[in-house]
């Protein structure tokens, strides 16, 4: 752990909630208190609209995607994820920067 603590940033860790944090909240609190206390930026980050069910009990920052895919949601609202923790990893979709960088040597590659 003490690689995260010499981290230039703070490493993102977003956690799921439904089906994830919700099926153990004590356990996952735990879990996250250990990753903050080595410089991790824990929050959560779920598929829900935020008027539906409004998230409570998780310790932190909530981000409602709304339906949108995750890593979209994320990149936009300019917040780092490196490590994504969530029982139905569909939903994270892809890594925007990602398709980008494989758009452009497609693009590269025909011309």
């Amino acid at each position: 752990m003490s690689e995260l603590k010499n981290a230039i940033r703070p490493m993102g860790i977003a956690i799921d909630y439904d089906d994830t944090f919700s099926t153990c909240p004590e356990t996952w609190t735990k879990v996250i208190e250990i990753l903050r206390a080595s410089n991790a930026n824990v929050f959560c980050v779920t598929y829900r609209k935020e008027t539906s069910d409004p998230i409570t009990d998780f310790p932190g920052q909530v981000y409602y995607t709304g339906g949108r895919p995750k890593w979209e949601f994320m990149h936009e609202k300019q917040i780092d994820v490196h490590i994504w923790i969530d029982d139905w990893p569909a939903l994270i979709g892809e890594d925007p920067r990602r398709v980008e960088f494989m758009q452009s040597r497609k693009r590269d590659a025909a011309a």
